[in-house]
């Protein structure tokens, strides 16, 4: 894994030591010569970490070299970290305007000179180690070389070729004929109930797509009153199976429900209705716990079936009622069909028959498995240059043992710009599985330092990370995307993940009933199992955590033990950055420890339902930039002001209104989540505050009446979407103005507007359009039943490329292309969508 961290930590550090330079902090402390020192030290090395990383493969010793390098890396980080830690704790405590005791101590010259003594200390010796590794180098014969500027210049591939473009049923419709078939047979008195068909098939075939496929074809969705699918991984928990159920069947996360109230549930929904379920990816062995929830699924109407994708026959024959239907290898010309269609652009097979018979040798290499193929056409998508598709066919990769799945997907590891191989390799640290959201994907890669600004400075590190993120997806190293109005969503293919894993195994660890222990380079943890982490791992390996910068905790921190130990040993992650609890936590106050972890950038609590309040200390964490609170929240205090740091928040609360003096104060505040505040009446009033907000989402808040006055002073945001808030009526913005109520006059930037299900509001606030009518690109209204008409200025709105409006009988009514009353005042528009109930969808371009 040392490969491609070395340069790319390199890079991120000779960044953050140029904007250190000059800096009144730095100036402050005294350190601006050791910080020159450091740089300068640090470049010599970094102008041959790029011919090192390409020659490590083949030379053990400039691997080694490499790997002690990135210890010196890392440390280093540290240390700039600190810095910026105490700069920024002593500007809070500045704003506090104490004059006590401790605040003048803290602020005395003799607590200056010791903080910059032991600063100066640790960078002599970081450049004492540097020197050290230097001097080796002569050794290794390495070359200099421009540092690697790919992450801005890339060219992004195009962003609708995903996987999903791909995977669509190349030479499997005879498979798809066959299972539906089978699925269709009418039920017989004695058969099994429910009906389980499994699918069996080695990793990469195209199982899931060929199940969900199935699934959604219309005549056999038509036989079903419920279609529900459910990814069930590695980890065959009941209650988690049984949450996902629920989920995929009614949309509720069941997060505070304990396994015998998740049972009852389900079988409340299963009762009496015909289903079909999917349960994809399946590798339990167990057939006690399949028995346990066979018992749940038997509650639905006769006629209801299962399908099972797995790659083991011992499942199969666990759960399965008919026999098993094996998936084969891809025929070899539908392979060929498959890889030219990723390859090739519209028309290019064409131009290069030579590019089409290197082509034939690279799929001949890829053994018939739809994966490997897909991956590697995409890699080769609009190139044309032949040195490139040999290099594919011939590289040493193919040599590795596998069956043709692995070594093509390490080749397309390889053809990855330096920086997104790290933040591939960093998502391992998720468990399979996992939904990833595209905003908080970002959130965690910009909390490791893993997103490097761009030449242009005006450019935000949340743009550059969603880049990245479209330049994964496009390569197909993520898969099953879904654009939503408010965000992205994508997961990983396990075989991508387990590329990912093998690959990062030096640094991150899993933590599961099978494997407890921890080594001190560990930098990464994924807990599987929070007993043993806390029961073995914890109490075996004491000294081991220093050194950790990310958990992630992928089941729930439940029972006392386990929430005991866990207060306990918190503050021995000292340089912690991400702290995340997939499936929440049975805290209902977290530990005041935390506020301990000063390196901490992104904390996401999950759906942790219990949480009812945050530690008071967590408002120490000045470092913190992205914070989701869970579901449980009774109240978001007014300290998070002192949060200085914070550029993104999802708020979930039980209050009826934010006070004053806390969100608002949010400067660098640039993405603001409000959801699923049921009791939420009124956001605060001093919003005015938020002088960088760019994003603002307010999702199921039924409560809220109105938004504030102070929406107004907004004049940075870009994209503002409000959905399900079923009281709220947007005429109500309004300003009292020389004894009478004035329309709110607003001066925005907004480039996309959402309003969906808005069922009280009447009428559209025309000045949500006007204020920005040189930016406005994307206006989409949806289920606002009572609205009649668009405001006047929508023939003014210049930059509007983008109106949809759908579920509004009598808007659409009016705007209905050709036949509308006021369709002439939109036609002007290059994309038009209109929808309602009546006439389905009509589309202009």
């Amino acid at each position: 894994m040392s490969g491609p961290f070395a340069s790319t930590i390199a890079q991120s550090l000779l960044v953050k030591l140029g904007t250190f330079a000059g800096q009144e902090f730095c100036l402050a402390w005294g350190l601006e010569a050791d910080i020159a020192r450091l740089e300068k030290r640090l470049s010599a090395i970094a102008a041959v970490l790029s011919d090192a990383e390409q020659k490590q493969s083949k030379n053990d010793k400039i691997r080694f070299w490499l790997n002690d390098l990135r210890e010196v890396l890392y440390d280093a980080e540290d240390v700039l970290d600190e810095i910026e830690c105490e700069t920024l704790r002593r500007q809070v405590v500045k704003t506090k305007g104490s004059t006590s005791r401790n605040v003048r101590r803290f602020f005395s010259s003799s607590n200056m000179i010791k903080f910059r003594s032991k600063m100066g200390h640790k960078i002599k010796k970081i450049i004492e180690r540097l020197a050290e590794i230097s001097s080796l180098k002569s050794e290794f014969n390495l070359s200099e070389q421009a540092i690697d500027r790919s992450h801005v210049l890339h060219e992004e591939t195009e962003m609708n070729r995903s996987f999903e473009s791909f995977s669509g049923l190349i030479g499997r419709d005879k498979d798809k004929e066959l299972i539906i078939n089978l699925l269709a047979a009418p039920s017989k008195v004695g058969d099994a109930h429910p009906f389980v068909l499994p699918i069996v098939g080695m990793g990469g075939l195209g199982k899931t797509s060929l199940a969900k496929s199935v699934c959604d074809a219309e005549n056999v969705k038509s036989h079903f009153e419920l279609k529900m699918e459910v990814c069930v991984s590695d980890d065959f928990s009941l209650k988690q199976v049984i949450q996902k159920i629920i989920k995929s069947a009614t949309g509720e996360r069941c997060a505070d429900l304990d396994v015998g109230e998740l049972e009852k549930k389900l079988e409340e929904i299963l009762n009496g209705r015909k289903y079909l379920l999917l349960l994809d990816d399946v590798w339990n062995e167990d057939a006690q716990k399949w028995l346990l929830l066979k018992s749940l699924l038997s509650k639905g109407a006769d006629g209801s079936k299962v399908i099972v994708t797995t790659r083991s026959q011992r499942v199969a024959d666990i759960m399965g009622t008919v026999a098993a239907y094996n998936l084969s290898l891809l025929g070899q010309e539908d392979c060929l069909s498959l890889f030219y269609k990723c390859a090739f652009k519209e028309g290019q097979m064409e131009l290069y028959p030579n590019l089409v018979g290197i082509g034939k040798q690279i799929v001949a290499k890829c053994k018939q498995v739809p994966l490997a193929v897909i991956n590697l056409g995409t890699q080769l998508y609009g190139k044309t240059d032949e040195t490139e598709w040999k290099s594919v066919r011939d590289s040493e990769k193919w040599e590795d043992e596998g069956d043709g799945i692995l070594p093509a997907l390490k080749i397309s590891y390889q053809r990855l710009p330096t920086h997104l191989k790290r933040c591939f390799l960093y998502c391992s640290v998720f468990p399979k599985d996992i939904k990833f959201a595209d905003l908080e994907l970002v959130q965690f890669w910009m909390a490791h330092g893993l997103i490097l600004q761009s030449s242009n400075p005006n450019e935000k590190l949340e743009d550059i990370g969603l880049r990245y993120v479209r330049e994964l997806i496009s390569r197909c190293f993520f898969q099953d995307y879904l654009h939503g109005w408010f965000g992205a969503s994508f997961k990983m293919h396990d075989l991508m993940h387990d590329l990912a894993s093998s690959l990062a195994q030096n640094e991150f660890l899993i933590i599961s009933s099978r494997n407890h222990q921890i080594s001190k380079t560990t930098r990464h943890l994924t807990v599987l199992d929070s007993d043993s982490f806390f029961h073995q791992t914890v109490p075996k390996f004491p000294n081991n955590f220093h050194h950790v910068r990310s958990i992630v905790f992928a089941d729930s921190v439940v029972g006392p033990t386990c929430k005991t130990d866990f207060k306990k040993c918190i503050s021995e992650f000292k340089h912690l950055r991400s702290l995340e609890l997939t499936n929440g936590s049975e805290f209902e106050a977290f530990p005041e420890k935390i506020g301990a972890l000063k390196h901490l950038r992104y904390l996401n609590f999950g759906t942790s339902a219990k949480l009812k309040r945050l530690p008071k200390s967590i408002f120490k964490l000045q470092n913190l930039q992205a914070l989701v609170t869970g579901e449980g929240l009774e109240e978001l205090p007014k300290d998070v002001r002192y949060m200085i740091s914070l550029r993104f928040l999802y708020l979930t609360t039980q209050q009826k209104r934010l006070p004053e003096g806390g969100i608002g104060c949010l400067e660098c505040l640039q993405t603001l989540f409000i959801a699923y505040c049921e009791n939420l009446e009124d956001l605060c009033e001093d919003m005015q505050g938020l002088k960088s907000l760019r994003k603002l989402v307010i999702y199921r808040c039924n409560s809220l009446i109105s938004l504030p006055r102070s929406i107004k002073c907004l004049t940075t945001l870009e994209e503002f979407g409000i959905s399900e808030c079923r009281k709220l009526d947007l005429m109500t913005i309004q300003e009292e103005k020389k004894g009478k109520i004035q329309p709110l006059s607003l001066s925005l930037s907004l480039r996309i507007v959402i309003f969906d299900d808005l069922p009280s509001t009447i009428a559209l606030p025309e000045q949500f359009l006007q204020g920005s009518a040189e930016s406005l690109q994307t206006f989409i209204i949806n289920k606002c039943q009572k609205i009649r008409e668009m405001p006047e200025c929508i023939g003014n709105l210049k930059k509007l490329q983008n109106l949809e409006i759908s579920d509004c009988p009598r808007l659409s009514k009016k705007y209905r292309r050709g036949t509308g009353e006021d369709w002439p005042k939109i036609k002007h528009i290059p994309k038009i969508k209109v929808a309602d109930d009546d006439s389905g969808e009509e589309t202009s371009d």
